[in-house]
């Protein structure tokens, strides 16, 4: 690819993850709780799909600093929807867990927020939505392409 091109997609990008906040999540992620960052669901969600993690293994697939993971972490545990569990191989290391209540609360989310997407996309027509599909499917994919050899 050329120069020229390259510079244009890198300029369409930085536009492009806003415009992709603001019309698809615009949606706020207030529930019967109160209203919480998204870092934590994006704890929440890892933490149910891989089990009790040490919190740097957490931080680092949702690319969050060790310094700011402990913060997250102690909110999370206050609220009650993780809690710090000892490694059963390494006393030196605390993993943290999902809570029932954690689980709940990302139960909830998920319905509230998957039904705000849809009726976002709702607007489109069937071909649109098809493209918009396959569209997310090949940037998923060549996304995963980066940084591989």
């Amino acid at each position: 690819m050329d120069e020229e091109r390259l510079n244009k997609m890198v300029d369409e990008l930085y536009l492009f993850f806003p415009l992709f906040k603001k019309k698809l999540f615009k949606h706020k992620k207030k529930l019967k709780q109160n209203s919480m960052p998204h870092s934590y669901y994006h704890i929440l969600k890892v933490l149910k799909k891989r089990g009790e993690l040490p919190m740097s293994e957490i931080g680092r697939m949702v690319y969050i600093s060790k310094s700011n993971m402990t913060s997250l972490i102690d909110k999370l545990v206050e609220n009650g929807l993780a809690e710090r569990l000892p490694d059963k191989n390494d006393r030196r290391v605390i993993n943290i867990a999902l809570t029932e209540r954690g689980n709940d609360l990302l139960r909830e989310w998920r319905k509230h927020s998957n039904n705000e997407i849809k009726m976002n996309l709702s607007t489109l027509s069937d071909d649109d939505l098809e493209k918009f599909y396959e569209s997310v499917k090949n940037i998923k994919i060549i996304l995963g392409k980066i940084g591989e050899i």
